[in-house]
């Protein structure tokens, strides 16, 4: 019979992860089915070897830095792989069908510019509506995205979640920005049709980067998750 690593020394091979200081569960389950495959094909040419002389063996072989190298390939490719899905997400909107809306929206915001006549009020209650909902987004909608281990255990996942929300952060100074600039050269409307079509073009873009980071990525790195550790999802 084939012997295999059982529980127990699976929690060694987790607690070794930490003692090298991989601290995401998501990365320690990678590097312990490498070490556990090692051990194993060992004890099939050395049935009677102990654990602790397989694993030894298994970590000189695998080598100490191969551990750093996994966790920062695998961090790499996971932020690789979320940037690639925001972008395709986020291009959608400036390619046919989608593009109508993003026409529709601009030419909407231009319409309402050039009607209300007071720019610098209209960029005020938009950039107070994205505070609120953003606030809302907090409270009421990020706790359902949020990725939680049973035990305290962290995850790559939830990092990049947590990088996701700092992009959210830095994205809603936009709008204050742009109202800075009004306050600070005292403009209380602008009446040139390419500067306000600038300016809504902008706040269309602003708007899709801002919904593609904290409602289409979360969800999908939510999806994922309950995908591969299907035991933590709620």
């Amino acid at each position: 019979m084939r012997r295999t690593v059982t529980q127990k020394e699976t929690e060694e091979l987790f607690n070794l992860c930490e003692k090298y200081g991989v601290v995401f569960y998501d990365v320690q389950i990678e590097i312990v089915d490498h070490l556990a495959l090692l051990i194993e094909e060992q004890w099939e040419k050395t049935p009677g070897l102990s654990f602790n002389i397989a694993l030894n063996s298994a970590v000189s072989s695998f080598g100490t830095s191969n551990i750093t190298k996994i966790t920062r390939e695998k961090e790499k490719e996971v932020n690789r792989k979320y940037n690639l899905l925001l972008w395709k997400y986020f291009i959608e909107f400036y390619k046919w069908p989608k593009l109508l809306i993003t026409i529709v929206f601009t030419l909407g915001l231009l319409l309402l510019f050039q009607i209300a006549d007071h720019t610098k009020t209209i960029l005020l209650i938009y950039s107070g509506l994205v505070l609120v909902g953003f606030a809302f987004y907090l409270i009421r909608i990020f706790p359902k995205f949020k990725i939680k281990g049973k035990s305290g255990e962290l995850f790559l996942l939830a990092t990049i979640q947590s990088q996701i929300m700092s992009i959210g952060v830095i994205l809603l100074q936009i709008p204050l920005l742009i109202n800075n600039i009004f306050k600070w050269k005292k403009i209380e409307s602008i009446n040139n049709v390419f500067v306000l079509v600038a300016i809504s073009f902008m706040i269309v873009f602003f708007s899709i980067l801002l919904y593609a980071n904290l409602f289409f990525l979360q969800k999908k790195i939510k999806e994922h998750f309950k995908e591969q550790f299907p035991e933590f999802a709620k």
